[in-house]
């Protein structure tokens, strides 16, 4: 059996089944499996049949797909960032 040190366990993935995944994207777990027929969506993680997704994983994905409203406010959260 190999040893597990106090870092690596730190480093290790939190991970949600389908129906806390659907709940952090604010989707329903149909569309996660939809999704995941379709290959799109976030990537997943699948263990001897069983679907799990990681937290940082989802967050990248909700991160990625953040939207500027329009142009303009596009231009005014830059000009707040100067």
């Amino acid at each position: 059996m190999s040893r597990v040190t106090i870092k690596s366990v730190n480093s290790l993935p939190t991970l949600v089944n389908t129906p806390e995944a659907a709940e952090i994207l604010g989707r329903s777990p149909a569309t996660l499996k939809r999704w995941r027929h379709q290959g799109i969506g976030p990537k997943y993680v699948e263990i001897e049949g069983r679907v799990s997704y990681n937290v940082k994983v989802l967050l990248d994905y909700i991160e990625k797909n953040t939207r500027v409203p329009s142009v303009r406010a596009a231009m005014e959260e830059t000009r707040e960032a100067v």
